[in-house]
């Protein structure tokens, strides 16, 4: 049987009627338009996107060209070999950017003196000195008119020292902040000769394993050197064989002496020339020199550097100016002097240097870099090859002032 609903008699279903009115105005009551809306999250702002080195630099870096541009112009001395090899790479980076470079050359010596007079007499006219390392070392740095380089350094080539040799920046001053070092001779033995082959034999050369065979009877009155003093150029041979340390006073002493009857001389178109004439049958100890006859051999001249494992090892020298730059104080043109050598030490540059160079090029100290160019086989590191660096290494470096003044006190006592 089924159970009654419960409810009041005689009133059936009202009460559902009555909930279901009570429903519909309560519904009525929810669509009010005037009801507070239910409240919505509001979105996070996204985060602006962080800029990363590489980016941060090229922003720098186009902010560096337009100053640079603006000063239109930059101020630079290139020394002795540097005037030769370097003036249409510098005619490039005027194209590339805009900016005209202001060159001067000859010797380095000369240059060192006019940067000390201008800044003696209060005037800052020069952005960028290539010069070689004794009159720039000797003179300049302890006049403090020299900058520390890499206070200049911004483009990332640069500034990882991965990238050079050694796992490490060179510098060719003692305080190894004023003279960097881009390049390097590599040679395979330490006191490089250029001959006369027309005078010497292939027989002379088999006989000459050690730089004590430069000073045996057969050579005396044979030889032309440069003048070792201060200055000039070649002088850093004299300090390499003081600091060696299988070579040392002793030869320095022999080979000035008057026994030996070297020719003496800072006129490099005479020692050329006497080289490639025959009137003198080697060259030892002339800088720049060999440089200019390289280049005669190529032309067919009768020289030739002596290029041999000698019995006192291989030799790695950072001393022409082809080399070593340095940055004077108070650039007239600071923009265009900081965009020069960040782009002369990138990898364009340094490869530039190798391919575009006037005559033959020392090999850059960048490692990444692959191109060769113009530079000598024979000059190249060769790897797994231990050499010397006596114009880069601190622990040689100390002795060169004292090396110096040894060579000029031996040479004004002959």
């Amino acid at each position: 049987m089924a159970r009654k609903r419960a409810g009041f008699p005689g009133l059936p279903g009202l009460l559902g009627v009555s909930v279901a009115v009570m429903a519909l105005a309560l519904a009525a009551c929810g669509a009010d338009p005037t009801a507070t809306p239910a409240p919505t999250a509001t979105p996070l702002p996204e985060a602006a996107p962080t800029l990363d080195a590489a980016a941060l630099f090229q922003i720098e870096w186009a902010e560096l060209i337009e100053a640079a541009q603006a000063e239109g112009e930059i101020v630079m001395t290139f020394g002795g070999s540097a005037g030769r090899n370097f003036r249409p790479i510098a005619e490039f980076w005027a194209e590339k950017f805009g900016i005209t470079p202001v060159i001067a050359t000859g010797s380095g010596g000369a240059h060192v003196e006019r940067i000390l007079a201008e800044q003696t007499a209060g005037q800052y006219l020069v952005d960028v000195h290539f010069g070689g390392n004794t009159s720039t070392i000797t003179r300049l740095v302890p006049a403090g008119a020299l900058n520390p380089v890499a206070d200049l350094f911004i483009h990332p080539e640069v500034i990882d020292q991965s990238l050079w040799a050694g796992g490490k920046h060179s510098y060719s001053d003692p305080p190894q902040q004023f003279v960097f070092a881009f390049a390097a001779n590599a040679s395979p033995n330490p006191l490089a000769a250029w001959y006369n082959t027309d005078l010497v034999t292939q027989e002379d050369i088999d006989g000459i394993n050690s730089v004590f065979d430069y000073l045996v009877p057969k050579w005396q009155g044979k030889i032309i050197a440069h003048i070792p003093i201060a200055g000039s150029g070649g002088t850093g041979s004299y300090y390499l064989a003081y600091a060696h340390p299988d070579i040392g006073r002793e030869w320095v002493d022999r080979f000035i002496s008057r026994e030996m009857d070297v020719t003496f001389s800072n006129d490099q178109r005479f020692i050329v020339d006497g080289i490639t004439k025959g009137v003198f049958a080697l060259g030892v100890n002339i800088g720049g020199g060999g440089r200019d006859l390289d280049s005669l051999a190529t032309l067919g001249a009768p020289v030739k550097e002596l290029l041999k494992d000698f019995k006192e090892g291989g030799e790695m020298s950072s001393s022409s100016s082809v080399d070593i730059l340095s940055t004077p104080t108070n650039p007239p043109n600071p923009n265009a002097a900081k965009l020069w050598v960040n782009w002369w030490l990138s990898k364009e540059g340094q490869t530039l240097m190798h391919t575009m160079s006037e005559v033959l090029p020392d090999p850059t100290l960048r490692v990444d870099v692959t191109e060769w160019g113009k530079v000598p086989e024979d000059v190249r590191r060769k790897p797994g090859r231990e050499y010397y660096s006596f114009a880069t290494d601190p622990e040689f470096l100390v002795l060169r002032e004292e090396a110096l003044a040894y060579a000029a006190n031996a040479y004004k006592n002959r």
